[in-house]
């Protein structure tokens, strides 16, 4: 049997061989795989159920804050969980509260097995987070729209909240976290808003009391990046750094915090 050198041109040309076909292999298994999943986002369309909240549990969005000044903030995803059922959640938001103490809202709810349930329109402003702030590049943002209550988020925010699992019905700091198809349409629906990402926060990352923790034992990685793949499947239009209005903007002005 013939032996070859360690220095020989054929054991080389050999090696050099295989190990271009094994480059060769691994990427067409990549792209094989990165045309899965595009094909598989490309078709993603979770169901979506409407049920309207009460009229006492939203409100309109404002132009301009109680002192008469024009408001022009972006708007902001403000991520959230439940801590009760979807469907407790549901009929807590569509019964009349004429209180203004337990008026509460989200525009958007998604259940344990993905489904979104669409409560507020996005036009219109839901109470998801009282005395909040958002600290971005432009300095911390809120407006306050009431003469009694602090300045907030909810006039620029749309609020999105993540049914919790049933081991997470308590005020504990942790859970077994979410599903993932609830992770798949909450991609979905950010990516869907052209909200950029610099601009989505959560309940804890706004509130100003410190007694928000919402939503625990979130993976915020994983959110991020099959939002940034529904982005790339869009054409990568859904995340710009020009964010959508919720409604007409007056002129530009300085973004500062209402007193």
């Amino acid at each position: 049997m013939r032996r070859f050198k360690s220095n020989s041109p054929l054991l080389n040309g050999l090696i050099l061989f295989l190990g271009a076909f094994l480059c060769i292999l691994t990427l067409h298994v990549n792209v094989v795989n990165s045309q899965t999943v595009h094909s598989e986002l490309a078709s993603f369309r979770p169901v979506e159920v409407w049920r309207p909240a009460h009229e006492t549990n939203f409100g309109k969005r404002y132009p301009k804050d109680i002192y008469g000044r024009l408001v022009n903030n972006a708007p902001i995803v403000v991520l959230h969980e439940t801590v009760i059922s979807a469907a407790d959640t549901i009929r807590v938001f569509q019964t009349p509260h004429y209180n203004e103490d337990d008026q509460a809202s989200y525009h958007a709810l998604i259940t344990r097995n993905g489904t979104i349930v669409h409560l507020v329109s996005k036009k219109n402003r839901a109470f998801g987070a009282g005395n909040s702030v958002f600290r971005g590049p432009n300095g911390p943002e809120a407006v306050k729209t009431h003469r009694i209550y602090p300045a907030s988020v909810n006039n620029f925010a749309y609020h999105i909240s993540l049914e919790s699992p049933a081991d997470g019905r308590h005020n504990g700091n942790h859970h077994s976290g979410y599903s993932q198809a609830q992770y798949k349409s909450l991609a979905y629906l950010v990516a869907k808003s052209r909200i950029p990402q610099s601009r989505v926060t959560t309940h804890k990352g706004v509130d100003r009391s410190g007694s928000r923790k919402d939503p625990r034992s979130f993976n915020n990685r994983h959110f991020t990046s099959l939002v940034q793949r529904f982005s790339q499947v869009n054409n990568a239009t859904t995340v710009s750094q020009n964010s959508p209005a919720f409604f007409e903007l007056g002129p530009s002005m300085p973004v500062q915090e209402a007193r």
